[in-house]
């Protein structure tokens, strides 16, 4: 059987770089950066006094621009030229060993410049050589190599040209931009000459670098990086790993993931850090230089394994001990990042349970009694009755029924707030907590005097008739308020009917028969034995049937408004005729108009 070899379509390769495995053409010279750093640190295990740098001259010509990077590595022999330069794929890092000190390939990054360039020219001279050779590679596929006569240092000198629109985009500024970007954290030097700049691009101050730091200094470090003001740092260390989790003084949403600056041996890799940042402390920017992930084929994100795991439990371990040295040394300073936090670290706690202890007390919750902290809600338990709304709307209900009593009503009705109060129980043993529902009620609510209850008997059997259409029963109670007239609880068959309205399977539910059963409690319409208007209603004998269906249908109605329920057609038609019955009796009681 005869053997054949892959031909190797250049072009195509270079568009699916484009198209599929690069975010953008700058990353050619994140290529070029990382190959120089590369070639010095492997002439660097030889010869270990070496001071390494990288050059990049940007100059203008008469159909584009001319981009140089020159490095004084380690260079390539002519074996090492067609080796690596010229086939595809191959890495110029020999070994297991040697290979785990870099992150690059420099035929595959050599690839990247042919998004900006149809030509690549490569000047090197190996350490291990004296001559020098040229390497000019074309993107049809054909290369060529020239032994030099003249004398080159050793390194590697990479040349393209810019021209057309590769030029707009990559002028003297965006070169230097992307250079400071990628090469911020770098050792070596990297040096801009330019027509109009010339500058070491990476002279950064770097905390973790210094033998003291205070962290006014990391502070202004995160926010000349991240160009916010930050409430606080944290530092992450650990094995193999260096940086700080910067902690956002203004609020921040889990719904918007903030960017980071995410580096792999000083290199700059990605600003999404959704892999290594736990999800839960989207409150912070972080700046972090990792020396064992392992890195994606575009060099853009890591891979997802054990390296990258772990990563991201000290990152979490990290931050989660910041706080627990809060809680223990500086209240105050926990506090008030509560406060400014404090729907992100509510969605942390309804997830752990050790976070759940340690943030617990510090967290604060709308109360009928005002804003409570975790900490008084757990000592009120031992003293009153303590129950929490699962709405915003049961909560503006019930709230005017506990004035002038004891019982704690909390809104639990925000994100998260009902499931962190449903948990106390569980974490606090001896703390007493209910869900307010609709059996709840009875609790609230008094028996009305039984003189009281004689004289509106009638009214309160018209009144029932009259709400009978709607599902209502009619019921006499004392309850606080006194100016609240009436008040509406729904019954189960309500609670269903809106669920319905609001779905998508009303449709669905109407093709079955439920039968003439109820489905469940009727609604009721609690009459207010504590409000005068009520109380006048047991004197006055000279209402009818009639004239009582139509105060019951406005009382009805003013219930739901007060309770924050939505009326529809039909209940604001029900509403207009109670009204409409009313003028009328005025209207024939003072003799017309």
């Amino acid at each position: 059987m005869a053997k054949h070899n892959f031909k190797v379509d250049l072009k195509g390769i270079i568009r699916l770089l484009s198209d599929n495995l690069y975010s953008g053409e700058r990353v050619f010279l994140r290529e070029l950066l990382q190959n120089g750093v590369d070639a010095i640190a492997a002439r660097k295990r030889e010869e270990q006094e070496l001071e390494g740098k990288i050059t990049v001259t940007y100059r203008r010509c008469e159909d584009g621009a001319d981009l140089t990077f020159a490095d004084n590595g380690i260079g390539l022999s002519e074996e090492e030229i067609h080796s690596f330069l010229s086939v595809i794929g191959q890495s110029s890092k020999r070994g297991d060993e040697v290979r785990g000190s870099y992150i690059g390939q420099f035929g595959i990054g050599l690839l990247s410049c042919f998004l900006v360039s149809g030509e690549i020219e490569v000047v090197t001279r190996s350490v291990r050589e004296e001559r020098g050779y040229q390497w000019i590679g074309k993107s049809d596929g054909s290369y060529a190599v020239t032994a030099l006569r003249r004398k080159v240092e050793a390194g590697t000198q990479v040349h393209i040209r810019l021209a057309g629109n590769k030029l707009a985009l990559f002028g003297e500024q965006e070169v230097v931009q992307a250079l400071e970007e990628y090469g911020f954290l770098l050792t070596i030097p990297v040096f801009f000459d330019g027509e109009e700049i010339k500058r070491t691009v990476n002279d950064n101050f770097v905390p973790w670098r210094q033998s003291f730091c205070m962290a006014e200094d990391m502070l202004e470090f995160g926010e000349k990086i991240f160009d916010e003001a930050f409430f606080d740092v944290v530092s992450l260390n650990g094995e193999g790993m260096k940086g700080y989790a910067f902690i956002s003084a203004r609020q921040s949403s889990a719904s918007v993931p903030g960017s980071h600056r995410i580096y792999l041996k000083n290199m700059f890799v990605t600003e999404d850090g959704r892999d290594i940042v736990p999800k839960w402390a989207f409150f912070t920017r972080c700046i972090i230089d990792v020396d064992d992930l392992t890195p994606t084929a575009s060099r853009e994100g890591f891979a997802r394994d054990d390296k990258l795991i772990r990563a991201k439990a000290r990152i979490e371990k990290s931050i989660f001990d910041y706080f627990v040295s809060l809680s223990q040394y500086d209240t105050r300073k926990l506090k008030t990042l509560l406060r400014i936090h404090n729907i992100a670290i509510k969605s942390l706690v309804v997830e752990n349970e050790q976070i759940f202890k340690l943030f617990f007390p510090f967290l604060t919750f709308p109360t009928n009694k005002g804003y409570l902290t975790g900490f008084q809600i757990v000592e009120a338990s031992k003293k009153v009755p303590v129950r929490y709304s699962v709405d915003v709307d049961d909560y503006r209900r019930l709230g005017p029924l506990l004035e002038g009593t004891d019982s704690l009503l909390i809104n639990g009705g925000y994100i998260y707030d009902a499931g962190i109060l449903g948990q106390l129980p569980k974490y606090y043993k001896n703390v007493r907590i209910e869900a307010f529902d609709e059996k709840a009620y009875d609790m609230l609510l008094a028996d009305a005097p039984e003189k009281l209850a004689q004289g509106l008997e009638n009214f309160l059997w018209w009144a029932e008739e009259a709400l009978k259409p709607l599902r209502c029963q009619v019921s006499l109670k004392t309850f606080s308020p006194p100016q609240l007239q009436a008040l509406y609880v729904p019954g189960e068959d309500m609670l269903f009917g809106e669920a319905m309205e609001k779905g998508s399977l009303s449709g669905f539910f109407e093709a079955f028969d439920f039968g003439e059963e109820d489905c469940g409690e009727s609604s009721r319409l609690y009459l207010n034995g504590n409000n005068s208007f009520v109380k006048s209603l047991a004197l006055n004998g000279g209402i009818d049937r009639e004239l009582a269906g139509a105060i019951a249908k406005v009382l009805y109605a003013q219930a739901l408004l007060a309770g924050h329920y939505t009326l529809d057609a039909e209940k604001l038609e029900l509403m207009n005729s109670g009204l409409k019955k009313l003028m009328e009796a005025a209207v024939g009681r003072n003799g017309g108009f």
